[in-house]
C-alpha cells in the first residue's frame, strides 16, 4: 500500500491547504515567542505577552464563536482543508491549551525578570502594615463603591458576563451553619488590574489579590 504522502496532490485536494484557524493560533504563538526574545527590552517583551493574550480573546469571540454557531445549527460545512466544524474545534482546543500553558509559563518567567530589575509583583502575604492601610483606604474609596457581588443559585438565571469581562468566582461558607454559597464578582473596567503600592520601591499587587484580601467585607458572615 502506498503511503499517503506519496500520493499526487490534485487541484481539488484538501491537503493543499492549511486550516485557517490553526494557522492563526500558530501566528499567535509566534507573537508570544517575541516575549522571550532577549533582543527586546524587558517591558517590550511583557507587551508582546499582553498582545498574545488579547489576540486569543478576540480569536475565541469571533473565530471560535463562529464554529460553535455552525455546530449549534448542525451545519456540516467543510473547511478548505477538509475539516468539519467539530473537528476544527477539537484541534483548536488542543492548540489553544498549549498556547495558554506557554503564556502562563512566559508570565512567570517575566515576573522573575521584573523582580531582578527592581519591579516586584507581590502577594497579600508580603504586605506591610502601611501597605495594608493604603489598600484599606483604596478599597473603601475606589473599589467597594463600584463592585456588586452576585449570588448564584437555582432560583436565578446565570448572570450575563461581558466579553473580555474580568469576573471572580467565589465559593463561600456560611460562618453560622456552614452552608455553601457560590457567587460572582464582576470587576468594572475602570479599576486598574495592577495597583502600585506606596514607597520608593517599585511594587505592584494585582486587583484579584486585593479583592481576596477584602472578600469578608464583600460577603459578611461568610
Amino acid at each position: 500500500m502506498n503511503d499517503l504522502s506519496d500520493m499526487p496532490v490534485t487541484l481539488d485536494s484538501s491537503s493543499r491547504f492549511f486550516n485557517r484557524e490553526l494557522s492563526w493560533l500558530d501566528f499567535n504563538m509566534r507573537v508570544l515567542e517575541e516575549a522571550k526574545n532577549p533582543q527586546h527590552p524587558l517591558l517590550e517583551r511583557l507587551r508582546f505577552l499582553s498582545i498574545s493574550g488579547s489576540n486569543l480573546d478576540e480569536f475565541f469571540m469571533v473565530r471560535v464563536a463562529g464554529l460553535v454557531g455552525l455546530m449549534r445549527e448542525q451545519v456540516q460545512e467543510i473547511s478548505q482543508d477538509g475539516l468539519t466544524p467539530a473537528e476544527q474545534l477539537l484541534r483548536i482546543n488542543v492548540e489553544a491549551r498549549n498556547l495558554l500553558a506557554e503564556q502562563d509559563k512566559r508570565w512567570l518567567q517575566l515576573c522573575d525578570e521584573l523582580g531582578e530589575n527592581g519591579i516586584d509583583l507581590i502577594g497579600s502575604n508580603e504586605l506591610s502594615v502601611s501597605d495594608q492601610k493604603f489598600l484599606d483606604q483604596l478599597f473603601l474609596e475606589q473599589i467597594l463603591p463600584v463592585v456588586t457581588p452576585i449570588a448564584i443559585d437555582p432560583a436565578h438565571p446565570f448572570p450575563f458576563i461581558l466579553n473580555r469581562g474580568f469576573v471572580l468566582a467565589a465559593e463561600l461558607r456560611n460562618r453560622t451553619d456552614s452552608n455553601i454559597m457560590r457567587a460572582l464578582l464582576p470587576i468594572p473596567h475602570q479599576l486598574e488590574r495592577f495597583v502600585r503600592l506606596p514607597g520608593t520601591a517599585t511594587r505592584f499587587i494585582t486587583l484579584e489579590n486585593i479583592l481576596a484580601l477584602f472578600m469578608p467585607r464583600l460577603f459578611p458572615g461568610y
